[in-house]
């Protein structure tokens, strides 16, 4: 357990996100968070967590957004996939140089291979790897462990994979998924997932993830450990729910109910039918999420579903 103090206010804005709901966003298959908060000395401060698929869409939400990029603390990346870290190099540069928070194994080359045995590059983006990030000012903090980002909000550091039934799904395509360690290509666990979190002082502790390629009910376990919680308020993110059986759902939705939240909030990767069944298993915690939303902890956003 680590020593968490209590944040005092948190507002959640997607910057980058599959659905786009308002009019003057773009839309992409990639995910972006605009974290700002009130942190645990009293600090305002601003973290983007993740960097998107694209960065032309991002940029442009940015724009409308009217976020000042030079406001921004520092930057967490939740796992070595493109659709995840395609702009953080343009992200760095305008803050005008941060700290970029990552496993060690999000820069290391990462491969797919189809069902006939073709192999293609995958992972983070020529042009945004480790040495580009420097030379654009920023600074690559590479950690598999728990760490503070600023104060009051940690990352998860690798996350144990705990429950029977969460799985590392191949790629939406079949095939199979490898990464180079050590100079061995092995099997891409997705160990590199991690998920931010928060205790938020009056309301609760609230997870951010990316895609919860290692379960989000993992993710959700592991904060619960590191935090010391007996309940968490909220979860927005990612959940890795597309595609998968209808048995692998309802085995998430059953293990979710049992955590009280008072927020579910998926988008990305969570995929139509996943989202659909979470909005019927907890229709009062529910917030639909998209490119511009904005989330305040403890407060109900308006319109809740669009």
């Amino acid at each position: 357990m680590i020593g968490l103090s209590k944040v005092g206010s948190l507002k959640i804005t997607t910057l980058a996100d599959n659905i786009v709901q308002k009019s003057g966003f773009h839309g992409q298959w990639g995910l972006s968070f605009l974290l700002e908060l009130e942190d645990a000395k009293g600090v305002e401060r601003r973290i983007v967590f993740d960097t998107g698929n694209d960065r032309v869409p991002l940029l442009h939400n940015i724009r409308v957004l009217k976020v000042r990029l030079r406001d921004v603390d520092c930057v967490v990346l939740s796992h070595g996939h493109g659709d995840h870290t395609a702009a953080t190099v343009e992200i760095v540069r305008q803050t005008g140089g941060v700290k970029v928070y990552a496993h060690p194994y999000v820069f290391q080359p990462r491969f797919t291979v189809d069902k006939q045995g073709r192999r293609r590059r995958g992972g983070v983006p020529p042009g945004e790897r480790i040495s580009d990030i420097k030379e654009a000012g920023g600074e690559v903090v590479l950690t598999p462990e728990p760490v503070e980002i600023v104060p009051g909000v940690w990352t998860t550091g690798e996350i144990p994979r705990r429950t029977l039934f969460e799985k590392v799904s191949p790629p939406f395509q079949g095939g199979r998924r490898l990464i180079r360690v050590d100079g061995a290509d092995v099997e891409d666990l997705i160990l590199d997932d991690q998920a931010v979190f928060m205790d938020v002082d009056g309301v609760g502790p609230l997870v951010v993830t990316g895609c919860a390629h290692a379960g989000v009910i993992n993710t959700i376990l592991r904060v619960r450990e590191l935090g010391g919680f007996g309940e968490v308020y909220g979860l927005v993110g990612g959940t890795h729910l597309a595609q998968r059986s209808d048995e692998y759902v309802d085995n998430t939705i059953e293990a979710l109910g049992k955590f009280d939240l008072k927020l579910v909030s998926p988008c990305h990767c969570t995929g139509f039918k996943a989202t659909a069944r979470l909005m019927q298993s907890f229709p009062e915690e529910f917030v639909l999420n998209f490119c511009g939303r904005v989330i305040e902890a403890g407060e109900t956003p308006d319109p809740v579903v669009v």
